[in-house]
């Protein structure tokens, strides 16, 4: 057992794993426990409890008196250290100032025995990467991901990022691509997206480009919405961290006006009856027929019309202005006459 362990845990410093190696370590080795407490002491001893804070407090000091010379130089060879990195990191910002600012760093974590590899862009630029799964990532300044290597070997591809990134996935049914970035997982297959969680920001933003996916809360944090959303292209996701609440903003296309009747209406010949019927028709079908009658171009958002019929009888020597106006009135349309064609819309 290190004596830096013991001294954590006597400053109470230790993690829940270290206290147990700790309590286990004196459970086993009685003799190493004698050297700090007395027969009272270890009377007291309670491997599943915290040591009573008196009891702590007095083994502490036992340890600190035979530890005192040991850690004084621990500590100095640490502050000789600390100024060597200090000066280290100087002159490789001094070397790095005087060159293009396209930069990115490159480092090895460890986080369980997992190897995660950073990559940051400190330039002022979008900055590229390929990941070996075919997937690329265009990371924006003062951002970074984190992944394991080799990506392909990990049974999901997860990327842990921090900043804002645009991501063209791969696609892969048998590995999904997660993103995490702060207190959200957004989980896919094969797509493009992006994702903003700048940490000084207030909002962590999800928008879909093409495809689908799926951005979930992350389980282990405490919070108001815990649910999950499904986007299609053009959804934008937000998430306050604030009020702990999210919401999503759904893409409506622009809706684009429609011809009724034939493309091409004009130069034909066409009979009309004396009298003709429409008996609850939907408005497409009017329009359509209006328009072969007359030869004329009515052009209408499909939106406008849906679900509205019209029942009416026409006669032969009607003007098609005057009937247009007719169902306009009934159904709350409004008609805009254009050069030689008409336009149907929602009255304001």
């Amino acid at each position: 057992m290190q004596r830096e362990l013991i001294d954590k845990y006597f400053r109470n410093e230790c993690s829940d794993e270290e206290r147990r190696q700790v309590l286990e370590y004196f459970r086993n080795n009685p003799g190493e426990w004698d050297k700090y407490a007395t027969e009272e002491d270890w009377d007291k001893f309670d491997i599943n409890d915290q040591l009573a804070p008196d009891l702590t407090e007095r083994l502490f000091d036992n340890v600190s008196r035979q530890t005192f010379r040991k850690r004084s130089k621990i500590v100095f060879y640490r502050i000789a250290a600390a100024a060597c990195i200090v000066l280290l990191a100087g002159a490789i910002w001094m070397y790095f100032s005087g060159r293009p600012t396209y930069v990115a760093k490159r480092s090895v974590t460890n986080d369980q025995s997992k190897q995660l590899t950073e990559r940051s862009n400190i330039s002022d630029t979008l900055m590229q990467i390929l990941l070996d799964d075919g997937s690329v990532v265009l990371l924006s300044p003062k951002s970074s991901i984190r992944y394991k290597e080799p990506f392909m070997a990990a049974p999901d591809r997860d990327v842990y990022l921090a900043g804002k990134a645009l991501f063209e996935v791969s696609k892969d049914k048998s590995r999904p691509f997660i993103v995490h970035a702060d207190r959200l997982a957004t989980t896919v297959l094969g797509t493009s997206f992006t994702v903003e969680s700048f940490e000084e920001s207030t909002a962590i933003k999800v928008t879909l480009h093409k495809g689908k996916i799926q951005v979930a809360a992350v389980n282990n944090i405490r919070k108001k919405w815990n649910g999950r959303e499904i986007l299609k292209p053009g959804d934008e996701f937000i998430y306050d961290k604030i009020t702990m609440l999210a919401s999503v903003t759904r893409y409506v296309p622009a809706e684009k006006l429609v011809k009724a009747g034939l493309a091409d209406n004009k130069g034909r010949s066409v009979n009309r009856p004396d009298y003709y019927t429409f008996d609850m028709s939907p408005l497409s079908e009017v329009f359509d027929q209006l328009s072969v009658y007359y030869q004329v171009d009515i052009y209408y958002f499909p939106t406008d019309i849906q679900n509205k019929y019209f029942t009416g009888r026409m006669r032969k020597t009607d003007a098609l202005e005057t009937i247009l106006s007719d169902i306009a009135v009934l159904n709350q349309l409004k008609i805009e006459k254009k050069d030689e064609h008409y336009v149907i819309g929602k009255k304001d």
